[in-house]
């Protein structure tokens, strides 16, 4: 719980922050909804090339806290921040440029293309992306931090550049005062801000130097290549799981892009709805993270195994609590985020169908997070393939292309493929072989 509730409470924040997104953005139609959320999904896609040096990092952090070696886990930072800068740069670029052209690419599926979709959803990417590297200094530096088992820090960081995102949004959306209504925009704007401010924050703590991980500024950023071997060894294959995991999800989101304008913004409302049950399993997830490294790292197995069942024990209890409001309540929860009366029944229908994953869901992020943390990607990876590619695609486009089934039949895909990736995760803890890795 001392690891877990300041992350719980950080993504409490992301969720709002999403929330206010989508709730915001919600209100300047349907159009704005859609092209903001087909925006996310192809960034979040390209943040998956990053994973590998985010995962790989928290792995050797965790191990080298445990067996009391901070200067391994400080160089590992730098190491982090090396790659991730040099990956970065030289994707920014044609990012922007082609910005219009991966929003139609989303979207190939449809017969005829909403042009305000694609022009609004493009306008948003134009100005996020050359943003990106911010967002992904304060993501590496935080993973870090949570590796070591400081999740206080991300916390406060992430609260502020989120409340910061919110009063943007309020101030450059709908143009309050002496700031320009800027509708879909000012939203990418506020998050840039956000991120900005996020990023000086979290390299400050690392630099301030009073907690388990921090750098010296007088010590130079020199390329150490048996540390970034350590990181992609463990990385590689989480970057290969990231990669088809977000891959997944993109062909996902274009099976629901090819349906009308209503459906892709009812998806973006029960998603943005399901979402306020991750901050438990997400916060949970971070812990399991944490300890099950750290408890090998300090040649503990049996203290490891404990930590990660413990943590998908405490997840069910309350993922499985908010699954049974969703399925009572969903007209309430989805009413948050959309006031058109179409758009709000079909994504009620959604979210009562989710609703029964939940401690499926629980299980995914806990040892998913535990397995992650001690170095067994590779597994982690091919139960993400056999989820998303083996289940979710395939049963997606039957059920919502073949069967008609429409929105519906794409979410119920979804469940099915949660179902099936809880049962191979515990079945690959349970069994134990991830106790004999080395990082």
């Amino acid at each position: 719980m001392e690891l877990a509730w300041p992350a719980i409470i950080e993504n409490l924040l992301v969720m709002s922050v999403g929330i206010a997104d989508t709730a915001m953005v919600g209100r300047l139609g349907a159009a704005s909804l859609a092209a903001v959320d087909i925006s996310n999904r192809l960034i979040m896609f390209a943040l998956a090339v990053f994973s590998a040096i985010l995962i790989g990092t928290t792995a050797v952090v965790a191990r080298s806290i445990g067996a009391e070696d901070r200067a391994t886990a400080n160089q590992a930072l730098r190491q982090a921040l090396i790659m991730v800068a040099t990956i970065a740069l030289p994707l920014i670029i044609p990012g922007t440029i082609f910005a219009r052209k991966c929003i139609e690419f989303m979207m190939v599926m449809q017969e005829t293309p909403d042009i305000e979709v694609v022009s609004l959803g493009a306008q948003y990417m134009q100005i996020t992306v050359p943003f990106m590297l911010f967002a992904l200094v304060m993501m590496t530096i935080n993973s870090c931090l949570r590796g070591a088992g400081d999740t206080r820090t991300p916390m406060v960081v992430t609260g502020v550049s989120n409340v910061v995102n919110i009063i943007g949004n309020y101030l450059l959306i709908y143009g309050i005062g002496p700031f320009p209504a800027m509708g879909v925009a000012g939203a990418a704007w506020s998050t840039n801000i956000a991120r900005m401010i996020g990023a000086v924050l979290v390299i400050r703590a690392v630099y301030r130097g009073h907690g388990r991980l921090s750098l010296n500024i007088k010590e130079r950023f020199r390329i150490d290549t048996d540390i970034m071997k350590r990181i992609l060894r463990v990385g590689f294959p989480a970057a290969i799981e990231q990669g088809l995991m977000r891959s997944a999800q993109l062909i996902y989101g274009m099976i629901v892009a090819s349906m009308d304008t209503v459906s892709i913004a009812a998806h973006a409302v029960a998603l943005t709805a399901e979402s306020i049950s991750f901050m438990p399993g997400a916060g949970f997830s971070l812990a399991a993270t944490t300890l099950v490294g750290q408890n090998m790292g300090a040649n503990n197995p049996e203290q490891a195994e404990r930590s990660g069942y413990q943590s998908g024990y405490m997840a069910t209890l309350v993922m499985s609590a908010m699954g049974v409001l969703f399925f009572a309540f969903p007209r309430f929860f989805v009413g948050l985020f959309s006031k058109d009366p179409a758009v709000v029944d079909l994504a009620a229908k959604c979210l009562r169908l989710v609703a029964i994953s939940q401690p499926a869901l629980a299980w995914v992020q806990t040892l998913g997070g535990g397995l992650r943390g001690v170095g067994d990607t590779r597994w982690v990876m091919a139960i993400t393939v056999v989820g998303f590619w083996g289940v979710r695609i395939s049963l997606a486009y039957v059920l919502a292309i073949s069967a008609g089934l429409g929105l519906l039949g794409a979410w119920i895909a979804m469940v099915v493929d949660l179902f099936v990736r809880s049962v191979l995760l515990v079945l690959r803890f349970r069994q134990g072989g991830w106790k004999e890795l080395e990082v």
